[in-house]
């Protein structure tokens, strides 16, 4: 019986064949073992594949839609030109939309032109909310106080419209008659206002009183108006007949504050007096009750004559 024959043994003390290497491919692939995930320039925050650019801003968005949003700023921000355009031109939807877009920016749900959400929502939403509540109360609050005064104001303009004009008294009528008083020199006097002309200057009425019935608004300064009604007639040439010929100067010399009445109470009216004519009315002084110096004027402004009274309380 034979033996079979073998191939001798390789020579390997551990008497194990040699492992062949991997194939060379295979390494190739995988050299340096598992590899781990590295974004690319095209990724973008959230996970939202975009351009690269970073997200916009929640807070930039919401204060440009708080404080713009009717001019549309925040739909340019977001890079949504041809919207904001519209948002612009129609004055943020008369309103409607500029809240719309409050709210959805507010609520988390605004996006860019891209269509990724906004950096920084969850940390300053609540703060966004707080704010924008103020403001929105302020704004009620200081448009309603804007609507009262306005009311007030147009309530009061009509009523002073609807107030009644007193009526302008007839010729027969003495609308402010004062009461006699006394002229220690007399009432009557002829004062040259120029050369070749003279005037005479009778003091029909005087009177004082504390308030002028037509004219309450006029408050007095100096406790009450002096009332002195005078007929002013041109004897020689001509003249010119005004209050501003009439001063006036109480017991301590202190000059009274020249009165002009309002039209249709009697005034002594401004005008040409021919010679023969006269010119009739009132003149009003506020000034301390008491002895009274009147002082008469001429032309060029100087003191032409004087008289005193006691006028009648």
């Amino acid at each position: 019986m034979t033996n079979p024959s073998y191939p001798p043994a390789p020579h390997n003390r551990n008497g194990a064949p040699p492992v062949p290497p991997a194939p060379g491919a295979f390494d190739a692939q995988y050299q340096g073992g598992p590899q781990t995930y590295q974004s690319g320039p095209d990724s973008s925050p959230y996970g939202v594949p975009g351009t690269g650019t970073p997200a916009k801003s929640f807070m930039v968005t919401w204060i440009l839609s708080l404080l713009l949003g009717g001019l549309g700023v925040d739909r340019f921000y977001l890079g949504k030109i041809g919207t904001g355009i519209a948002k612009l031109l129609t004055a943020g939807g008369l309103g409607i939309w500029s809240i719309v877009d409050l709210i959805i920016t507010l609520t988390g749900n605004a996006r860019d032109k891209e269509g990724r959400p906004l950096q920084g929502y969850p940390e300053n939403k609540k703060k966004a909310w707080i704010i924008t509540l103020v403001v929105w109360l302020a704004g009620l609050v200081v448009g309603i106080v804007s609507t009262v005064l306005s009311l007030t104001l147009v309530a009061a303009a009509v009523q002073g419209q609807a107030t009644p004009v007193p009526a302008a008294p007839s010729a027969s009528q003495e609308a402010t008659a004062p009461s006699q008083g006394t002229a220690t020199d007399g009432n009557a006097f002829e004062v040259t206002v120029s050369e070749g002309n003279t005037v005479k200057v009778t003091v029909l009425n005087s009177g004082y009183a504390t308030e002028i019935p037509e004219m309450a608004y006029m408050k007095p300064l100096n406790g009450g108006f002096l009332l002195l009604e005078v007929s002013w007639e041109t004897i020689a040439g001509s003249s010119f007949a005004a209050p501003s010929n009439f001063d006036a100067f109480d017991a301590d010399g202190n000059e009274g504050d020249r009165i002009f009445l309002d039209n249709g109470l009697g005034g002594l009216v401004s005008g040409d007096v021919a010679a023969g004519d006269v010119q009739q009315g009132v003149i009003a002084f506020d000034i301390k009750n008491g002895p009274t110096t009147v002082v008469i004027n001429n032309d060029f402004g100087d003191k032409a004559a004087t008289f005193t009274l006691t006028p009648a309380s």
